[in-house]
Parts: C-alpha cells; sequence; structure tokens
C-alpha cells in the first residue's frame, strides 16, 4: 500500500478509537516501553502530542524515560521556515506558541544539535514490518534524523500493529529502531 492511502485509513482508525480504548491502549502501550533498556540517554527529542488527532501521550513515556535517567534533557521540534526542523529544549516553564499547523512549539532559544540526541519520539500514523513509517507528509523528521548520531534511537509508538509494507518507501525514509504497540515490542 501506499503512503497516501495508508495516511488517510490510518488517520481515520485512530480517529475512531473512543477515549475507552485510548486509554486502555495507551497503558498497554506505556508497559510495553518500560521494557525496553534505555540507560545512559541524556537528550530525548519528543513531541506534543495532538488530542485532536488522537495521537499517543508520548509524554508519559518521556516521565517514565527521566525516572531511569536522572539528567536527562527533553527537547521539542520547531518548524523553521526553510522546511528544516530543530530541537529545541524544554524546560516546565518553557513557553509555547502555535506553529502554522496549530502545533505548539517551544519559544525558546536553547537548541540542541542532532549529534547530542540519544532518543527520538518519532510521531508517526503507521509502521511496516521494516520499521518504515507513514507520518503526515511533510518530511520533517525525515530530513532532520540523518543529521543525529549514527546510534540515537529512534521509537515510534502505535495503536496498531504493523502493517506489511509501505510500497513507496524510497532513499529518504529513515527506519525506525523500535515500535511500541498495546501487544508488542517491533525491533528492527
Amino acid at each position: 500500500m501506499v503512503k497516501t492511502d495508508i495516511r488517510k485509513i490510518y488517520a481515520q482508525s485512530r480517529n475512531n478509537l473512543s477515549p475507552g480504548e485510548i486509554s486502555d491502549m495507551t497503558d498497554r502501550i506505556v508497559s510495553n516501553f518500560g521494557k525496553l533498556a534505555l540507560q545512559g540517554a541524556q537528550v530525548l527529542l519528543s513531541y506534543y502530542p495532538i488530542p485532536e488527532r488522537n495521537e499517543f501521550d508520548v509524554s508519559i513515556c518521556a516521565q517514565l524515560l527521566a525516572l531511569g535517567n536522572k539528567n536527562l534533557r527533553v527537547a521539542w521540534p520547531k518548524i523553521l521556515p526553510d522546511g528544516k526542523m530543530q530541537a529545541v529544549i524544554v524546560e516546565k516553564n518553557t513557553p509555547l506558541q502555535p506553529n502554522e499547523f496549530n502545533i505548539p512549539e517551544p519559544v525558546s532559544d536553547e537548541i540542541i544539535e542532532p549529534q547530542l540526541i540519544d532518543v527520538v519520539f518519532v510521531p508517526l500514523l503507521a509502521f511496516d514490518n521494516k520499521g518504515y513509517r507513514v507520518g503526515y507528509g511533510k518530511g520533517y523528521y525525515d530530513r532532520f534524523l540523518p543529521q543525529c548520531a549514527q546510534d540515537v534511537v529512534k521509537i515510534g509508538f502505535s495503536f496498531f500493529e504493523s502493517i506489511e509494507s509501505i510500497t513507496d518507501v524510497n532513499e529518504y525514509d529513515v527506519p525506525l529502531n523500535y515500535c511500541i504497540t498495546p501487544t508488542s515490542v517491533y525491533e528492527f
């Protein structure tokens, strides 16, 4: 299946989930995330989960990761006018401002270099058996991730299991290392 079809199907499937289903699946995803050994992480690139899109609340896993990594610093993406993305450190008091897609971004100049990031939570709608994902179609992460260290751990979270194959994967697509679902921890 091609990305545009996958995007439509999985966006709709996720929108059809009830609050109870999301709560139950979130608990199971968090439990599965806890099985990963991610000690020693110093910098996490996470993101703001959008409730209107029924996105998995990655902030729970960010908090869990911080419990095991006392000095963990968390960054969120910020989209630049040239279509690139940068990682900006967020603290409890960091102000947020909606970007052009109405996604809250940190208002701060504390940018972290991609090479210093240890773990990236990568947003997605669906993923395949090889770790390739379908996001929202703008390519920000696929342009950003190659700038990170070669051993950066890329993690996706999905309410749904993997699909067989994304048929229009190209040389710019960056596969995940893990995808966590309510029933599985996929490792690629």
